[in-house]
C-alpha cells in the first residue's frame, strides 16, 4: 500500500469512529476533523479546515481554549467544553467532554494535537447499547491476565490509577498493609484488590469489622474458643477468623475501633503468627497475611493513648491513603454510569442521566463517598418517573429517604397548545396494527416537539430518552 493511500485508509478508519476527532498542527490550524466532528458542529469540512482554534475564542466563541494548556503544560487534558460554534446540528448548546493529547516531536516540543470529542447525551446512548449485549467497559487498573471477570475497578483520575499500581506492587508481598480513608471511599474493594492479586488468592478473603462487635465478642470472633470456655460456648469450640484465614488474607476493617485490651493480644499474634484460643493454653501457628484499614488518622488516636504506637507501626509497614471522591471528580461520572449500568440490568430499566444531573453530580461534594453515589445512581433508577433521569437536588435523594424529594416533575404543557392526539375513533379494519401505531407515535412525538419545543423537553415529557426522540424525529422526518 502506497503512502498516499495509507493515509488515505487512516482517514477512512477515523472518519468510521462515533466520536468526534480533530487534529492540529503546532499554531492551532485545523489538519484534518471527521464526518462526526463536522455533523456534532454543524460546519462542512472545508468551512473547518480553514479556521484556526483561536478564531473561535476571538470570536467569543469559546471563553477557553483547551488546545493552549496542552501547548502550555505539554499533557494531556479532559474538560467540559459548552459548544455554540457555527450552524450545530442541535441548534441549542450542549456540552461535550474532549479528551485533548500532544503529540510531540524530536525535541519535546507539541508538534500536533489529536482531540476527541464526545457529547454527554451519548456517553449514556453507549453505555445502554453495552447493557443491552451484557457489556461494562470500565477502566480496571492494570489487570493481570487471570484476573477475575468481577475484579474491576472503576479508576479514570490519575490519583486512583496511582494507587492502583501501587495496590499490585504490593499484593505479592505478605507485609501488613494499612488503608486509610473516609467512610465510604471503598477501602475493603482496595483490599479484595490486593488479595486477589497476591499468592494467596485461591483462598477466600476473610473479613471482619472491628466496630460490629462488642468487645467480647470480637476476642471470640477473632481467637476462637475451646469448649466450656464461657458461658453460651458452644459445646464444640470454634475456630476463629485467624484459624479461618490460614494460608489467606484477613481484612480487619476500622482497626482502630479496636479496643486496646484486644489490641496487644493482636500484636502478637502478628509478630509470633501463633493464635490462641479462649480457655485453650495451647498455641497455634497460622499462615496469614493482615490487611486494615481505618476511618480516621491512628496517629492521632496513638497520641491520645487509645491505640498502640507499636501496633500502629507494625500495621503501617505498607501504607495506601484511598482520597475522598470529592477530591478525584474525574472518577464521578465513571463511577455513576458504571453503577447505572449495574442497576439498569438489575431492575430491567433503560435509565439514563440528564445532562444537569451530570453536572449536579460533579458539583456536590459526596461526603458519603462512593457508598452514597452507589446509593444514589440506584434510588435514582428505582425512584425516577421515566427513563431520563432529571434531578433538582442532588443532596436530597443522595442522603434522604424521601421518595418525592429532588426529582424535577415533568413540565407542564404550556398554555394556549392543542391538545394530544387521540385515536380511539380511528378504527379500521383494513388499517394494519403496525401501520396505526406507528401513526400514533409519530403524531405524539410531533405533539411533544412542538409542545416543549426542543428534544430534550420532549423526552422528559414522555419519559423517554432524547436520543430515542432524535432517532424517531429522523425516521419521520418531523
Amino acid at each position: 500500500m502506497s503512502a498516499a493511500n495509507l493515509g488515505s485508509f487512516h482517514e477512512l478508519m477515523l472518519d468510521n469512529i462515533p466520536d468526534g476527532i480533530y487534529i492540529l498542527d503546532d499554531k492551532g490550524n485545523y489538519l484534518y476533523v471527521n464526518s462526526a466532528y463536522i455533523h456534532t458542529i454543524g460546519m462542512s469540512k472545508a468551512e473547518l479546515l480553514a479556521y484556526n482554534v483561536h478564531d473561535f475564542q476571538t470570536s467569543s466563541q469559546i471563553d477557553v481554549c483547551i488546545s493552549d494548556i496542552v501547548y502550555r503544560e505539554k499533557r494531556r487534558v479532559v474538560m467540559f467544553q459548552d459548544v455554540e460554534i457555527g450552524n450545530t446540528a442541535r441548534k441549542t448548546p450542549f456540552r461535550q467532554l474532549v479528551i485533548s493529547n500532544p503529540v510531540f516531536g524530536p525535541n519535546g516540543e507539541v508538534q500536533n494535537i489529536i482531540a476527541i470529542c464526545k457529547p454527554l447525551d451519548t456517553i449514556n446512548d453507549f453505555y445502554n447499547e453495552a447493557m443491552e449485549h451484557g457489556t461494562i467497559s470500565t477502566y480496571s487498573g492494570h489487570r493481570l491476565t487471570d484476573a477475575r471477570p468481577d475484579d474491576t475497578i472503576v479508576a479514570e483520575s490519575g490519583a486512583m490509577k496511582h494507587l492502583l499500581r501501587m495496590a499490585e506492587g504490593i499484593a505479592g508481598f505478605d507485609t501488613s498493609v494499612l488503608i486509610s480513608g473516609e467512610s465510604g471511599t471503598g477501602k475493603e474493594v482496595i483490599a479484595q484488590y490486593i488479595h486477589r492479586r497476591s499468592p494467596r488468592s485461591e483462598h477466600d478473603m476473610v473479613v471482619i469489622n472491628c466496630a460490629s462487635l462488642p468487645e467480647n465478642l470480637l476476642e471470640a470472633e477473632l481467637f476462637g474458643y475451646e469448649k466450656g470456655a464461657f458461658t453460651g460456648a458452644s459445646s464444640t469450640g470454634k475456630k476463629g477468623l485467624f484459624e479461618a484465614a490460614d494460608g489467606s488474607t484477613l481484612f480487619l476493617d476500622e482497626i482502630n475501633s479496636l479496643p486496646l485490651s484486644l489490641q496487644g493480644k493482636l500484636l502478637r499474634a502478628l509478630e509470633t503468627k501463633t493464635i490462641q484460643r479462649i480457655g485453650s493454653t495451647v498455641s497455634k501457628k497460622v499462615d496469614f497475611r493482615l490487611i486494615s484499614a481505618t476511618n480516621e488518622n491512628l496517629l492521632g488516636a496513638v497520641e491520645e493513648k487509645r491505640f498502640r504506637a507499636d501496633l500502629f507501626y507494625r500495621l503501617n509497614v505498607l501504607p495506601l491513603e484511598l482520597l475522598p471522591l470529592r477530591s478525584r471528580k474525574e472518577d464521578i461520572v465513571p463511577l455513576a454510569l458504571h453503577f447505572l449500568a449495574h442497576y439498569n440490568k438489575k431492575y430491567i430499566k433503560s435509565k439514563t442521566f440528564a445532562e444537569n444531573t451530570i453536572q449536579k453530580m460533579l458539583d456536590y461534594d459526596w461526603p458519603g463517598n462512593v457508598r452514597e453515589l452507589k446509593n444514589f445512581v440506584e434510588r435514582s433508577v428505582v425512584m425516577s418517573a421515566s427513563d431520563f433521569i432529571e434531578i433538582s437536588n442532588i443532596q436530597s435523594i443522595a442522603a434522604s429517604h424521601d421518595k418525592r424529594v429532588g426529582f424535577d416533575s415533568l413540565p407542564a404543557a404550556p398554555q394556549n397548545q392543542p391538545s394530544p392526539p387521540m385515536y380511539q375513533q380511528l378504527w379500521n379494519k383494513e388499517l394494519p396494527l403496525s401501520d396505526y401505531l406507528e401513526r400514533c407515535e409519530r403524531d405524539y412525538i410531533q405533539y411533544a416537539l412542538s409542545t416543549y419545543k426542543s428534544s430534550y423537553g420532549a423526552a422528559r415529557a414522555l419519559g423517554t430518552s432524547q436520543s430515542l426522540i432524535m432517532r424517531r424525529k429522523r425516521k419521520y422526518l418531523l
